[in-house]
C-alpha cells in the first residue's frame, strides 16, 4: 500500500482505486473505516465504486498499515484533521465522504470542520454521540482478539453467516490494543451535536431498524440538525451494515452520489 507521510510520527496508508474510462477524470470518494479495522473493511465495495469514482480507502491512524505517534487520543477532531491532511497531501480538493461505524462519525467531524469541501457524505451506522465504556473496558479487560470474537454476533446481526463472523473477527482481532482502546475510549465521550449545524454537503444517513447501537429516532434526531439529510431505516439488527450488506449499501450511495452530482450539474 502506498504511505504518505502526514506529521511527525504520523503515516497514513491507502488504497487509490479507479477503473473508470482512462480519458475521464472521475470524482473521488474517501471510504473511512469504523474502529479496529482497516482498508480491507471496504473490499466488497470496491467493485461498486471504482468503475465511476476514484476510490481512496484509508487506514485510520493506528489501524492496518498506518502508524500513530505514542500521544495519539483518537478523537474524531484528531482523526478528522488528519485525514484531511491525507487529503490535501493527495491534492483531492473536493471529494465524496463515505464512513461506517466510528468512520462515520468521524466524517461527520470532518464534513463539519471543512463544509466546502465534500460533494456528499454518506454515514452507515454511525453514531453522533457517545456510545458508553463497554467496549473499551473489554478491550482492557479481555484483549482486542477476545473482544472482537465475543461482540461480534452483536456487532454484524442475526443474519451474519459464521463465515463472515469469523473473517470480520480476524481482520478486527489483529489490531493493535492501543489503538483499539484509544479509539473505543474516545468514543465513550464523543458528542457531536453543535457540530452537525456547521455540516453543508447534502447528507445520506443509513441505520437499521433493530440496531443495538442506537434507536432509530436518536439516528432523526441527529439527521434533523444537519441541513440538508436524509434518513434511510433499513430492516435487519446489523449496525455494521455496511459489512453485513456491502452490495445494498453501496447501491444506497452510488444512488444518492449519483443524485447530487446531478443536481450540481443543474444548479
Amino acid at each position: 500500500m502506498p504511505t504518505i507521510d502526514i506529521r511527525p510520527g504520523l503515516s497514513i496508508a491507502y488504497e487509490d482505486d479507479c477503473f473508470a474510462a482512462p480519458w475521464t477524470t472521475p470524482e473521488a470518494v474517501v471510504l473511512v473505516h469504523g474502529n479496529s479495522e482497516s482498508s480491507r473493511a471496504w473490499t466488497q465495495w470496491v467493485p461498486h465504486l471504482a468503475g465511476r469514482y476514484r476510490v481512496i480507502r484509508i487506514d485510520m491512524p493506528g489501524f492496518g498499515a498506518s502508524s500513530a505517534p505514542p500521544d495519539y487520543r483518537w478523537t474524531a477532531p484528531e482523526l478528522a484533521t488528519d485525514i484531511a491532511r491525507l487529503l490535501d497531501a493527495l491534492k483531492i480538493g473536493r471529494c465524496h465522504l463515505i464512513g461506517a461505524k466510528y468512520g462515520g462519525s468521524i466524517a461527520l467531524q470532518l464534513a463539519s470542520d471543512q463544509p466546502q469541501r465534500f460533494i456528499s457524505l454518506c454515514i452507515f451506522g454511525s453514531p453522533a454521540r457517545g456510545v458508553g465504556p463497554g467496549n473499551a473496558d473489554k478491550i482492557r479487560a479481555k484483549g482486542v482478539r477476545q473482544w472482537a470474537g465475543e461482540t461480534m454476533r452483536a456487532r454484524l446481526g442475526s443474519t451474519a453467516s459464521q463465515a463472515q463472523i469469523e473473517w470480520w473477527t480476524q481482520l478486527m482481532g489483529a489490531t493493535d490494543q492501543r489503538s483499539a482502546f484509544g479509539s473505543s475510549s474516545a468514543l465513550v465521550t464523543m458528542d457531536l451535536d453543535d457540530r452537525l449545524p456547521l455540516i453543508k454537503a447534502p447528507t445520506l444517513i443509513v441505520t437499521t431498524q433493530e440496531s443495538g447501537l442506537q434507536a432509530v429516532e436518536a439516528v432523526k434526531r441527529y439527521a434533523a440538525r444537519i441541513p440538508n439529510a436524509q434518513v434511510i431505516v433499513l430492516d435487519g439488527d446489523s449496525y455494521h451494515i455496511a459489512a453485513v450488506a456491502p452490495d445494498l449499501c453501496a447501491s444506497h450511495a452510488l444512488a444518492f452520489m449519483a443524485q447530487v452530482s446531478e443536481t450540481r450539474g443543474a444548479d
